[in-house]
Parts: C-alpha cells; sequence; structure tokens
C-alpha cells in the first residue's frame, strides 16, 4: 500500500463500540454508541472515541494515534491506531479494515485488543475484543484531546 497523504478523511463519526469482555476471569458482552473524532496529517492520524457507560463510570473517552495507507490504486484505505491516554489507564491497538475511498458517505470498520488492570471500581484485569463500526457525520476538522505526555 502507498502512503495516503492525498487520502484525508477528518471529521466526526458516529457508530458502535461493541466489546467482548472478561474481567477478574467473568466474560460479558456490552455495546455503546460512541462520538468518534479523527484528525488526519499526512499518513498519521489521531482519533478520540467517547461514550457514556451507563453501568459504571459515566462519560469516558480514549484518544489514540496512528497510520493510514492506501491502495497503489487509491480505491482503499487501511490503518491502525493506538491508544495513548483516555479516562483511565489502559492499551488497545486497533486495526482499520479496507475501506472504499471512493464513497462520499465515507465509513469504517475495524477492530482491536483492549487491556487494563486499572479500572476504577473494578478489580483485577480487563481484556476485550471490540469492534467499531463508525460512519462520518461531518467533514469539519474536530478537536481531538492530546495523547499522554509519557506515551
Amino acid at each position: 500500500a502507498a502512503a495516503a497523504a492525498d487520502f484525508n478523511r477528518p471529521g466526526a463519526y458516529a457508530g458502535l463500540y461493541v466489546c467482548d469482555s472478561v474481567t477478574a476471569g467473568v466474560p460479558s458482552t456490552w455495546g455503546r454508541p460512541v462520538a468518534v473524532g479523527i484528525v488526519q496529517e499526512g499518513t498519521a492520524l489521531r482519533v478520540d472515541l467517547a461514550y457514556t457507560d451507563v453501568d459504571e463510570l459515566g462519560r469516558e473517552f480514549t484518544v489514540y494515534r496512528g497510520e493510514v495507507s492506501e491502495a497503489p490504486d487509491r480505491s482503499f484505505v487501511t490503518g491502525y491506531f493506538s491508544s495513548c491516554g483516555g479516562t483511565f489507564p489502559a492499551r488497545e491497538l486497533v486495526r482499520l479494515f479496507p475501506a472504499a475511498t471512493n464513497v462520499s458517505d465515507f465509513q469504517f470498520a475495524a477492530d482491536g485488543v483492549w487491556v487494563s488492570s486499572e479500572v476504577p471500581n473494578i478489580p483485577g484485569l480487563t481484556v476485550q475484543s471490540c469492534k467499531w463500526s463508525l460512519r462520518r457525520i461531518s467533514t469539519g476538522t474536530p478537536s481531538i484531546r492530546p495523547c499522554d505526555a509519557q506515551d
């Protein structure tokens, strides 16, 4: 895949974030509507995801950074991003599935693995396999929270 410097899909996205989770050995599945902001500078991505945890913590967010690349014929883009900050310490690596670039209604799917042993009010290690499904709802450049300083 070629560099995606010509591909640029900043904006506000809406969709679903669905996870299969194991916390302290107990499995569960949950899903939430999410609001996501994406900024791209050359091939670099910055992503800001927010949702409301209705069971425990209220409003949560995670910020990410990563890269995208485009197919040689520029018909699709793919990439990855990894967490670099958020409501509490966690790590997530996300793979962006190939998404068509020749559509005005840009959308994409992704999957990731999320891990934390520091979820407030929840003892033990939490490991989640999460699916993202997002559609761009605005083409304006969003405000993205910064990554944590130590990353």
